[in-house]
């Protein structure tokens, strides 16, 4: 009877977010049905759409209007409809002035999926390009890129690594960022960059009008501060650059759980923990 109950809930919460859909997928949650057995870092969640790679927020609920977010989770493996995930805890919002729950995640905790997928980053070469994508996905909200590059600008990146995208995601509650790459367009998850969706409407921008880093508002009236400080002749030109980064061939230094969770899928390390 448990289990039934189980698997109608499971059902409702699956089949009411189909209700609302987004072009990046729709937001998902699902129990933990199970711990591993061999390993404290890892549990498994119903499978139903989700993919490897996919980054979500494990939540327990302490009544019924109290609940936090105990762990951050990622897709490792799908397999026999059941998905397994790594998590690690949450420290998002450690704060220094108060102590930090001591929470691991359990069985039928809530693993939320695809929360902040209806909100992007998008980064392009042009205007032109980035309000083309802009205006073929309506229902996202998309976050100004004058707002990472004004990020970048503050840290002192003249161009963005991984690590960059996963703090600005976390800081505006984004879930995917957009980049314009060659003759594509990739939806990726912004912390792990597992590939959500590609489409080809964006074209490929005439080398003259390529902005550095990226398109934006702030980069317009600095393009020639960015020329100046990179030196890097890969850094040089958009596509060369996004595309070095999306083949991994950018060194990534972030060391967070997801910084781990993306080397382990681009650079076949076996051991996240």
């Amino acid at each position: 009877m448990k289990y039934l109950k189980l698997k109608l809930f499971i059902c409702i919460l699956f089949f009411s977010s189909i209700a609302f859909a987004s072009p990046f997928g729709n937001k998902l949650i699902v129990p933990i049905i199970e711990l591993d057995a061999d390993s404290e870092h890892f549990a498994y969640v119903p499978a139903f759409d989700l993919k490897v790679g996919e980054s979500g927020e494990i939540i327990r609920w302490f009544d019924k209007e109290h609940s936090g977010i105990v762990a951050m989770a990622a897709v490792v493996e799908v397999k026999d409809n059941r998905a397994k995930i790594a998590f690690e805890p949450f420290v998002g919002l450690e704060q220094s002035a108060f102590p930090t729950p001591l929470l691991k995640p359990q069985k039928n905790d809530e693993v939320v999926f695809r929360g902040f997928n209806d909100r992007a980053f998008l980064i392009a070469p042009t205007q032109d390009i980035y309000e083309k994508v802009r205006n073929a996905y309506p229902d996202v909200t998309w976050l100004h890129p004058d707002l990472f590059a004004a990020y970048l600008m503050d840290i002192g990146h003249t161009a963005p690594v991984k690590g960059d995208f996963r703090k600005i995601c976390a800081q505006y509650a984004t879930g995917v960022v957009y980049i314009v790459n060659l003759n594509e367009g990739q939806a990726l998850d912004c912390q792990t960059f597992s590939l959500i969706k590609k489409d080809y409407i964006t074209g490929r921008a005439p080398i003259e009008e390529r902005m550095l880093p990226f398109f934006s508002r702030i980069g317009s009236t600095n393009q020639e501060w960015f020329s100046y400080l990179i030196n890097d002749k890969r850094t040089q030109d958009y596509y060369i650059y996004f595309d070095a980064l999306l083949k991994g061939e950018i060194k990534d230094e972030d060391a967070t759980f997801f910084g781990r969770i993306t080397n382990y899928f681009t650079q076949s390390i076996k051991d996240i923990f």
